[in-house]
C-alpha cells in the first residue's frame, strides 16, 4: 500500500507538470517555510533547467512539513528542462546528482516520463527555441545534514560532449538547529571559446556561484584536476578567490594547453571548490567536471598548380593538375574538387572521397579553350575536418589560348623546288670515270710498247750472237 501511495503521488505530480508554476524574478531563491508544496525557486528562461514545484515526503510516501537534521526523506521535483529538449535526449540519457554537503545522497535521481511542450509567449508561432521537457525528478532516501536549505543539482548527459546543467531549489521545510545556513559553491557558467585545438592554449573561464545562506564563505579556493596530455599554459592549478557572500558570483580563469600529442576528442577537466563558513567554520566542498571537445589542427594543404602548357591552341586539349596532402593527425572526409573559370571548354567536378592522415594525392582536369584570349580558372577543394566542420581551399591559374595559323605551318616557297630533280650519276661523275679510264688505257699502252721494244732488242741480240759463231 505504501508503494502504491508513492506511485500515485508521482503520477499526480506528472499530471501537474502540464501547468507549471512559474517563478518570479525577484524570488529566485526565496521560499516560505510554511508553504511546503509547489515552492517555485527559479526564473523561467528559454535556456537551462529550473524547478517549478516540489514535494518532500517520508520514504513511505507521506508528505512532511518539517525537515530536521538527520531525517531521511524523498524529494520529488517538478522540472522544466529546455536544455534536454534542445539536445532531443531520452530520459535514460539524463543523469541528475545532488551536489551539496547539506544533503547526503550518492546515487542519481529517477527521471519520469518526458512531456514535450512549448512556452513561446506567442503561442501562434511556437518558436522551437522555446521547446522544453517537463518531468518528475525523484531522489529517494536523502539525508538532511543541516547547514542550509538549498538543494543544488547537477544535470549531465551520458553523451559527455553536452555541457552540464546546474540548478537548485530552496526547501522551506528544512529546520536547522543552528539556524545558520552555509552557502554551497557551484560552477554556474563555463566558457572555453569557440573551439579548442591540440597544441594551442585556450582560456577556461569559470563563473563561481555561492548559493543562498546567511553567512559568508571565507578562503574560497578553486583548483583543477587535469587529464593526461592537458596542462596549464602558465600559473597555478589552484586559484585563491578569498571571501564570497551568499548569492554572489566570482569569475576565475585558467590558461590551459592541450598537448599536440593529445589523442582524445574530449578533455574532462574537474573543478574542485573549497571554502569555510565565516560564522560556523563549516567546511564546504564541491566538484564539477567540465567536458571540453579538443580537435587536432587542420593541416590539409595544396601544392603548386601544373599546366600542360602556358599557351594552348584553340580546340586542342590541355590539362591542369593540383596536388594536395593531409599533414594532420586526423583523416578528412568527403573531399571533392571543382574546376570553374572562363574559356575552359567546360566546368568539371570530381568526388575524391576520404583522405587519411599522412596521405597525398592529386586531381587533374582537362582544358579545351574554345576561343583565343585569356584562360582563367580556379580549382576549389571542399572537405570536412575531423570535427565535421566544412572547409574550403582554392587555387587559381591563368593561361593563353591562340588560334592555329595554317600559313605559318607551311614552309617558305623556293622556285628551284619547281625544277625537276636530277636522278642517277651526276655529270662530273661521268667525267671523272672517263678520265680514269683514259689514264688506265694510256698506262696499258705504254707497258705494251715497252714490252715490244724490249722483245725486239732481245731478238736482235740473239741474231748477232749466231753470226759470231
Amino acid at each position: 500500500m505504501k508503494r502504491l501511495f508513492s506511485l500515485l503521488m508521482v503520477l499526480m505530480l506528472a499530471a501537474a507538470l502540464s501547468l507549471p508554476v512559474w517563478a518570479d524574478d525577484n524570488n529566485n531563491s526565496d521560499s516560505d517555510s510554511g508553504n511546503n508544496n509547489n515552492n517555485s525557486t527559479v526564473v523561467t528562461s528559454t535556456e537551462g533547467v529550473y524547478v517549478t514545484g516540489y514535494t518532500v515526503t517520508t520514504p513511505a510516501g507521506g508528505e512532511i512539513t518539517t525537515l530536521n537534521v538527520g531525517d531521511k526523506v524523498n524529494i520529488v521535483l517538478q522540472v522544466v528542462d529546455h536544455s534536454s529538449a534542445r539536445y532531443s535526449v531520452k530520459a535514460e540519457d539524463i543523469v541528475a546528482r545532488i551536489n551539496s554537503s547539506i544533503f547526503t545522497y550518492t546515487g542519481t535521481g529517477e527521471i519520469g516520463q518526458l512531456f514535450e511542450s512549448n512556452d513561446d509567449p506567442d503561442q501562434t508561432r511556437k518558436d522551437p527555441q522555446y521547446n522544453y521537457y517537463s518531468y518528475v525528478l525523484l531522489f529517494r532516501d536523502v539525508i538532511y545534514n543541516g547547514g542550509g536549505n538549498t538543494l543544488p543539482i547537477n544535470l549531465s548527459y551520458l553523451d559527455t560532449s553536452k555541457p552540464i546543467q546546474q540548478f537548485s531549489v530552496t526547501l522551506g521545510q528544512c529546520v536547522d538547529k543552528d539556524q545558520t545556513t552555509t552557502p554551497n559553491l557551484l560552477v554556474r557558467t563555463s566558457n572555453y571559446g569557440d573551439a579548442v585545438t591540440a597544441g594551442t592554449p585556450f582560456t577556461l573561464s569559470l563563473g563561481l556561484y555561492a548559493t543562498d545562506g546567511n553567512e559568508t564563505l571565507n578562503d574560497v579556493i578553486v583548483s583543477l584536476t587535469l587529464p593526461e596530455n592537458i596542462s596549464l599554459n602558465g600559473g597555478s592549478l589552484s586559484n585563491y578567490v578569498g571571501s564570497m557572500a551568499a548569492k554572489s558570483m566570482r569569475d576565475v580563469t585558467f590558461s590551459v594547453l592541450p598537448a599536440a600529442g593529445f589523442t582524445g576528442t574530449v578533455a574532462d577537466i574537474t573543478v574542485n571548490m573549497t571554502a569555510v563558513g565565516d560564522i560556523t567554520g563549516k567546511a564546504v566542498s564541491s566538484t564539477t567536471t567540465i567536458s571540453i571537445p579538443v580537435s587536432q589542427p587542420d593541416r590539409f594543404e595544396v601544392g603548386q598548380l601544373q599546366l600542360s602548357a602556358d599557351t594552348m591552341m584553340v580546340g586542342d586539349t590541355g590539362s591542369v593538375t593540383l596536388s594536395y596532402v593531409n599533414k594532420g593527425k586526423n583523416p578528412i572526409g568527403n573531399l571533392e574538387a571543382r574546376l570553374t573559370g572562363t574559356n575552359l571548354g567546360s566546368e568539371s567536378y570530381q568526388y575524391l572521397g576520404n583522405l587519411n592522415a599522412g596521405t597525398e594525392g592529386s586531381v587533374d582536369f582537362d582544358i579545351t579553350p574554345d576561343a583565343a584570349g585569356n584562360i582563367s580558372g580556379i580549382i576549389t577543394l571542399n572537405y570536412e575536418d575531423a570535427s565535421g566542420n566544412p572547409r574550403t581551399i582554392s587555387k587559381a591559374f591563368t593561361a593563353t589560348a591562340e588560334e592555329v595559323n595554317y600559313e605559318d605551318a607551311m614552309p617558305d616557297y623556293d622556285p628551284s623546288m619547281d625544277e625537276p630533280q636530277q636522278t642517277g650519276m651526276p655529270v662530273w661523275g661521268w667525267v671523272l670515270i672517263v678520265v680514269c679510264v683514259g689514264v688506265v688505257v694510256a698506262v696499258v699502252v705504254v707497258v705494251i710498247v715497252r714490252k715490244r721494244k724490249k722483245a725486239k732488242a732481245l731478238a736482235a741480240l740473239d741474231e748477232d750472237s749466231d753470226e759470231d759463231i
